[in-house]
């Protein structure tokens, strides 16, 4: 199988290709804005140039490569409304449309969010829970959606949706909270700061480790039923635990063996999506996925892959 994945250089593209790479009769092609020597340890991957964002180049890329599958990883997490909905639903449509035009029976396999639910309750969400999204992020991910779900039935697109909730793992940078928090650890450790600095502890999110949500990936895309179960049906990918940031910064400071002081602000902070939590029934039954790491070695991990940067 010939696999072509946008977003490759990432931080789940990483990982996505370490897993490809282990099973030895995938071909993985990776496109990037500017392949070359810095993308040289990523092995062995075949970059090709693209922009998402370029209809054209990317319609040529597609058909250049002519791949049997597509990841499309490749997105926004922040920006202006604009901004976002332009990389997300405009970036993807250009793969949608040259997926089509290069090859109608390519598989697709897109990355949404659990964004597009907003807050759903304290109950595990499944995927047909409407779509209610609380940040401009999680609206430019519904529309992405739909815009799948629109090309499946209209266009006859073998295009699915992955959900995944929360990622942690090794070499997660500090924009997400985990990556925000295993740094300031080794910050604190290296004498570089003094205490844990955050918002909030109180909100409970789904953490799922990236290297099981790849599997997962993997799972869909492979599926030898692709087109019956999987194109045309969104998939819920999370640990399907409700866990409190303070929970993470109580597993560190096991791991550890160390205290760290805390700072919050004065003032609570208001939180939009006090909890959620993934219910991960229908990839489990059609795939057979299901979660493998715990928080506390995802923890351990990140806090190795960390060091052991610094220490290089």
């Amino acid at each position: 199988m010939k696999v072509l994945i946008t977003g490759a250089s990432g931080f789940t593209g990483n990982q996505l290709i370490n897993l490809l790479s282990a099973q030895g009769d995938i071909s993985i092609v990776g496109v990037a804005r500017e392949p070359g020597a810095r993308f040289s340890h990523l092995n062995p991957v075949s970059w090709v140039p693209g922009d998402i964002l370029n209809k054209d180049a990317i319609a040529k890329t597609v058909s250049l490569v002519n791949p049997d599958a597509i990841i499309h990883l490749a997105g926004a997490n922040h920006g202006s409304l604009l901004d976002l909905l332009t990389t997300n639903v405009t970036g993807t449509q250009n793969i949608l449309d040259a997926a089509l035009k290069g090859n109608p029976d390519c598989r697709i396999l897109i990355i949404s969010s659990s964004a597009v639910y907003g807050y759903a309750g304290e109950n595990a969400i499944a995927e047909d829970q409407p779509l209610k999204p609380l940040t401009e992020y999680g609206l430019s991910k519904t529309t992405q959606d739909n815009l799948c779900q629109m090309y499946h039935k209209t266009r006859n697109c073998h295009v699915a949706i992955a959900r995944p909730f929360n990622l942690i793992g090794p070499d997660q940078p500090a924009s997400f909270v985990c990556g925000k928090i295993v740094q300031q650890v080794i910050e604190i450790e290296h004498g570089r700061r003094s205490s844990l600095d955050l918002m909030e502890i109180q909100s409970r999110r789904d953490f799922i480790d990236v290297r099981d949500v790849v599997s997962a990936y993997w799972a869909l895309i492979s599926h030898k039923k692709f087109r019956e179960d999987c194109a045309g049906n969104a998939f819920n990918i999370g640990s399907g635990r409700a866990t409190p940031v303070s929970t993470v910064i109580d597993l560190l400071q096991e791991i550890t063996g160390k205290e760290y002081p805390l700072h919050l602000p004065a003032s609570s902070t208001s939180i939009s999506v006090p909890s959620q939590k993934s219910d991960n029934s229908r990839i489990n039954r059609i795939t057979g996925w299901m979660p493998r790491i715990s928080l506390k070695e995802s923890l351990s991990d990140m806090l190795n892959a960390s060091r052991k940067k610094i220490n290089a």
